[in-house]
């Protein structure tokens, strides 16, 4: 990529595409690129902020995620609380309000290209540019990056690695502590323990979390409720409900409809 203009040139382009990486820590110091990146969206009435990766972390230092949800790739999660005006849901892996987009990654910001082609030229438009880079068409942004990222990234245990490849996979089997013991071969205390350890949380509060994650990606779908709670693991409505107020403090339905657009 060759810069054929300075950053305080005036352009006739109306979105400003923020990439993550290493730079990202220089430039949130740099108060001459905070200031462009913080006014874009007033001189460029039709215009986007969208960002991949880390680089949400520069939209926030400039302001533009003040009372907006994003999100940033999860090894970040600390440098995210330098910003408590932002509403972080590192949980999405791509969040878009407003004129607003941030990516949790490379490849999610991939799957955020997909849905703003979509959005500004049609489907047909973003299914064959899909199908030029032979990859899903699309992948909600409500998908947790967690479960993404689970097998294998959060811990060196094989028998844990393969348990929660297998909780991922099958969310809706029984997946009680003993269950959970038994299929990677310790006794309770001792998984307990690993999953402190290495994703702390304890292993009920991890099948809750990767039901949801299953949950969210079939309400994107448009599934019934019903057919949700049984396919996600949680096996009635009730029980699907009171695991969403525990995540996100609302109920299922409200959720539903703010989640799917």
């Amino acid at each position: 990529m060759i810069p054929d203009a300075a950053l305080s040139s005036e352009t006739t382009r109306d979105d400003l595409l923020i990439p993550g990486g290493a730079g990202v820590n220089a430039l949130i110091s740099n108060s001459m690129v905070c200031e462009v990146v913080a006014n874009h969206l007033n001189r460029k009435l039709n215009g986007r902020v969208i960002s991949i990766c880390s680089g949400a972390l520069l939209l926030a230092a400039a302001g533009v995620l003040d009372g907006r949800a994003a999100t940033t790739h999860w090894s970040r999660l600390a440098d995210t609380k330098k910003y408590d005006r932002v509403l972080w849901d590192l949980d999405q892996i791509s969040t878009a309000q407003d004129r607003v987009f941030t990516s949790a990654g490379v490849t999610t910001g991939i799957d955020l290209a997909l849905s703003i082609i979509r959005a500004d030229c049609g489907a047909t438009v973003a299914l064959a540019v899909a199908r030029e880079l032979v990859i899903q068409l699309r992948r909600t942004g409500g998908q947790s990056q967690y479960a993404i990222h689970l097998a294998g990234q959060f811990t060196k245990d094989d028998a844990l690695t393969q348990l929660i490849e297998q909780v991922v996979a099958e969310p809706h089997l029984d997946w009680s502590l003993d269950a959970l013991a038994q299929a990677a071969g310790m006794n309770p205390r001792t998984l307990s323990r690993h999953f402190k350890r290495d994703l702390q949380e304890n292993p009920a509060q991890f099948v809750e979390r990767i039901r949801i994650d299953h949950a969210r990606g079939l309400m994107a779908d448009k599934l019934p409720l019903k057919q949700v709670a049984q396919l996600s693991g949680f096996g009635d409505l009730q029980r699907m409900r009171r695991a969403f107020q525990r995540r996100f403090g609302d109920h299922v339905s409200e959720y539903m409809n703010s989640f799917v657009t």
